[in-house]
């Protein structure tokens, strides 16, 4: 029997299993496809920091140092830094890094297998699977936006859900070092799109709040980007629970990563938070294990860990999100309007994706700035 049951061999499952298996557990992950990384549900941007902290070296497709922030009115702010804003990524030689290295402590990934339902008692939590019944001490739910293990903790949804959906198209892009970000309820309504250059590939996607369909917006996105009726080398798409949930553990049972709702409210992104919590999650298990008790009470030391590391960047995100849904596209367009000056610009072009909201603080402090915003927010719009 194994001592933990990872669900889901994602990131998530993959760092947390590789943790866990090297402080010493004996390490399942029960992976539902037959291998990690496919179907691919991510836009593959990732910071420097977060490629640092999952551990291994993908395949980087694209550098990016600069962007394009286009705003309703067709206001075009071009924020940029000397150094690498994010890496496009390959995420399917991502994931399978992970999962090899992974492998690399003992680990030992069961491809094809499915978890149906989540149980636990005194002595167990028990995994049912379509190859079969998997106990273990504690169950780890690293298993997406629609985690069964997620369900076994109660009523804990998360707080909203947005859909995303992309396309890589046979296009090159002539500045090889830009992407193109664009804003506004005509483009994606409830979040923004993207246009990522990837060599002789153009990535191009969008992220929608229901009920709106990505891929009504995909479409449009694709013709306004000039790429209409060239070839679609493939698409896909992906549910991204943003808000978190209202408990991730319980009796012998953590989540992680999309079935914890750790996502950065801002982006989207997931793979920082993983990387940042998955350390926390080992350290709570190894606690559990030198008690020998693995109930609610001992595993309640991940939530509080895992927000003192990031909880605080997901608030702050959390509140800007709050109010960037408040803004129709007029207010939107004023707010570029604000915006567009060399000194806010270069404050824009300092950002740091892991954590967007941190760079709120130094445009507030100038100049003209909250008051600009305040005339922003009180605009009606036409």
């Amino acid at each position: 029997m194994p001592d933990v049951t990872v669900v889901g061999g994602g990131p998530a499952g993959s760092l947390s299993s590789r943790l866990l298996a090297a402080s010493g557990l004996d390490v399942v992950v029960l992976e539902e496809h037959k291998q990690v990384g496919v179907p691919m549900h991510c836009a593959g941007m990732l910071t420097p920091e977060t490629i640092r902290l999952s551990g291994v070296q993908p395949d980087i497709l694209g550098t990016i140092t600069s962007a394009d922030v286009v705003f309703p009115d067709g206001r075009v702010l071009d924020i940029g830094r000397r150094t690498p804003m994010i890496y496009a990524v390959d995420r399917v030689d991502l994931d399978q890094k992970l999962a090899d290295k992974a492998c690399e402590f003992g680990v030992d990934f069961r491809y094809g297998v499915k978890c149906n339902r989540v149980t636990t008692d005194t002595k167990y939590a028990v995994a049912d699977t379509n190859a079969g019944t998997v106990r273990s001490d504690i169950i780890v739910g690293a298993d997406g936006p629609s985690s069964k293990v997620a369900t076994y903790v109660g009523h804990n949804l998360p707080r909203e859900i947005v859909v995303g959906m992309q396309a890589d198209i046979r296009f090159r892009m002539d500045d090889q070092d830009r992407m193109i970000l664009r804003l506004g309820h005509d483009i994606a309504p409830g979040f923004f799109s993207w246009q990522l250059p990837m060599g002789d590939v153009t990535r191009v996607g969008v992220c929608v709040s229901p009920p709106f369909r990505p891929v009504d917006y995909l479409k449009k996105l694709i013709s306004i980007s000039g790429l209409e009726g060239m070839e679609v080398i493939q698409k896909f798409s992906g549910k991204i629970p943003i808000g978190g949930r209202r408990t991730t553990y319980a009796n012998r049972t953590l989540l992680i990563g999309d079935a914890a709702g750790q996502i950065k409210p801002v982006s989207g992104g997931g793979l920082y938070p993983i990387f940042k919590a998955a350390p926390v999650l080992c350290d709570t298990v190894n606690s559990a294990y030198q008690l020998g008790v693995f109930n609610s009470s001992v595993l309640a030391l991940y939530e509080r860990g895992w927000k003192r590391v990031i909880g605080k960047e997901i608030s702050r995100g959390a509140r800007m999100r709050h109010f960037y849904l408040k803004l129709n596209d007029e207010q939107m367009s004023s707010v570029g309007e604000i915006f567009d000056t060399p000194d806010i610009k270069e404050s824009l072009g300092m950002i740091d994706f892991d954590d967007p909201s941190n760079i709120v603080k130094p445009i507030l402090s100038q100049k003209g700035v909250k008051s600009g915003m305040l005339k922003a927010y009180l605009r009606k719009g036409r």
